[in-house]
């Protein structure tokens, strides 16, 4: 789990990325106790991206998941190979994006949450939608809490 802190008091500011253990509870369940998990995670963390991120930092990777999903054909059950790449070649995308903004710890923490969730999702389609789903949920809320717009 990452924790970093934006300043002031120790543990005040600080945001944390989703922890790897409840992406996995939520990207490969279809229970009700894993959607509202998936729906207080993005709540969460969007809530406490929403000072330090922009919404175009968010949207422009959001942006490229929705392409990608366009590829998906409906009632698949795995992912084609094409698509697979493309979400696999978000995480570089990810990581020039922390680069660029290096001293960013929210974007730091938005890019580690997205890469494992990425490599949750495999092949499985279904899984894929779900992480859509967590994606859209975290801009969401981001964007309730007052999220930076540039």
């Amino acid at each position: 789990m990452v924790r970093t802190q934006m300043g002031g008091q120790p543990g005040k500011d600080s945001i944390q990325a989703i922890a790897e253990e409840r992406l996995r509870a939520i990207i490969g369940n279809t229970t009700p106790e894993a959607m509202q998990a998936l729906v207080a995670e993005a709540n969460r963390f969007g809530r406490e991206l929403s000072s330090s991120l922009t919404t175009s930092q968010i949207r422009n990777i959001f942006g490229e998941v929705r392409s990608i999903e366009q590829e998906v054909p409906v009632g698949a059950e795995k992912l084609p190979i094409t698509v697979q790449r493309r979400l696999l070649m978000l995480k570089p995308k990810l990581a020039y994006q922390v680069g660029r903004f290096s001293n960013n710890k929210a974007l730091r923490a938005f890019a580690d949450t997205i890469s494992k969730a990425i490599d949750l999702v495999g092949d499985d389609a279904r899984r894929f939608h779900t992480f859509v789903d967590l994606f859209e949920a975290i801009l969401a809320y981001h964007r309730y809490y007052g999220g930076k717009t540039n």
